[in-house]
């Protein structure tokens, strides 16, 4: 969460051979679960003609994965992952303006969050064949090389652009962001400053810690 996944579905949905740019909030069970998505997607949107992907963004660790069904031969996996410095406030600013009683709204309350998805993403890694992991800084600081190397991964026959199309649930409900940022349509590389965030609660330098120490895993 918050680390420019709305983004890059909108880019990855804009795609001629992909279909999907928002999160559908439900879990992967079995083959099952793969109709379900495409019910849920076409009940709003047409299947691209000659598509060849569904795509979904699981940002929780209450909706469950199954790795069978990330190891299978159709399915390509996207992981990424921001820096704590800069998650942790996106995240309160986030849940401040959509539910200011949420257990997110406070630092602790993110951080918990934040570790408890790290240690998920680790131990999934380590149960699936084949995935590509970006740093989430490197779609907005190196956009073209990033997603020339998604691209490739996707085995996507025409590139990946940094401009893409606002969609019906842009910005809608909770399909992703609601800052307004999508609104610009292409990628922008100013991103919000948090330096003078009060996160003095916490231990910076082993959330720190933890977020290298689960990248170095990821990456190997």
């Amino acid at each position: 969460m918050r680390a420019n996944t709305s983004l890059i579905g909108h880019i990855l949905g804009s795609h001629p051979q992909i279909n999907g740019y928002y999160e559908q909030h439900i879990g992967y069970y079995s083959w099952r679960s793969l109709i379900r998505q495409k019910l849920i997607y076409c009940n709003q949107h047409s299947l691209k003609v000659k598509s060849m992907f569904m795509f979904d963004k699981v940002l929780h660790n209450e909706h469950f994965v199954s790795p069978v069904l990330l190891n299978s031969a159709n399915s390509k996996v996207l992981i990424s992952i921001r820096r704590p410095e800069t998650t942790i406030p996106s995240v309160i600013n986030l849940y401040k303006k959509v539910d200011p009683t949420h257990i997110f709204c406070t630092v602790e309350g993110a951080t918990d969050y934040y570790v408890k998805r790290l240690h998920y993403l680790a131990d999934i890694c380590k149960k699936l064949d084949s995935y590509y992991y970006y740093d989430a800084e490197q779609l907005r600081d190196d956009t073209a090389m990033c997603l020339s190397k998604i691209a490739d991964y996707l085995g996507l026959t025409t590139a990946l652009s940094s401009e893409f199309k606002t969609q019906i649930l842009t910005g809608v409900g909770n399909a992703g962001d609601h800052s307004g940022n999508l609104n610009a349509a292409k990628v922008k590389k100013e991103t919000t400053d948090y330096s003078d965030f009060d996160l003095t609660s916490i231990d910076i330098n082993s959330l720190t810690k933890i977020y290298d120490d689960t990248v170095r895993g990821i990456k190997i």
